[in-house]
């Protein structure tokens, strides 16, 4: 299956129509949609690249690292990034947007729409878990050291530990 009509099937299945960017000459479709989680809204794009065999999805905080912030910010991500089990990562580019990542390679395997499904279930739920800490070292004053025992003390009170994620 092309990844184009893997992407189409699913926005058919999910019910979002007409929001498909298919551009051909490049062989990369991509879908873009606001997506609510919790009570924020992010941007999600999913990206088929035929050529490469990739499945890319990013879903983009709807907040930015402060300049100030940027190594506060870092070291959370990478706890974040080290420490629990999701299967993309979470980044902060220079000019401060944040954005869960994730690519899969689907060179010689095929693909069904459960798989974008479970990218966009992890991808949630790491802004679920997190996106509570991540906005208060990002925007606000709040210090790495002091998210990362909140975090890990919240992890503790609900029973997973690390790598559970």
């Amino acid at each position: 299956m092309r990844l184009a009509q893997l992407l189409e099937a699913f926005i058919e299945d999910i019910g979002w129509k007409d929001q498909l960017e298919i551009i051909e000459d490049e062989g990369i479709s991509r879908l873009a949609v606001r997506l609510s989680v919790g009570n924020r809204s992010y941007r999600l794009m999913l990206e088929s690249y035929e050529m490469q065999h990739w499945l890319v999805l990013c879903l983009y905080a709807p907040f930015t690292v402060r300049a100030s912030k940027f190594v506060d910010a870092c070291m959370l991500f990478n706890f974040i990034n080290s420490s629990y089990s999701y299967s993309g990562n979470i980044s902060v580019a220079d000019d401060g947007i944040i954005c869960y990542k994730q690519i899969v390679d689907l060179d010689d395997t095929g693909a069904e729409i459960a798989l974008i499904y479970n990218m966009l279930h992890a991808a949630v739920n790491m802004y679920e878990r997190n996106a509570d800490e991540i906005e208060d070292v990002a925007v606000n004053e709040a210090r790495y050291e002091d998210v990362r025992k909140d975090i890990e003390r919240k992890t503790d009170q609900s029973g997973l530990t690390e790598n559970e994620g």
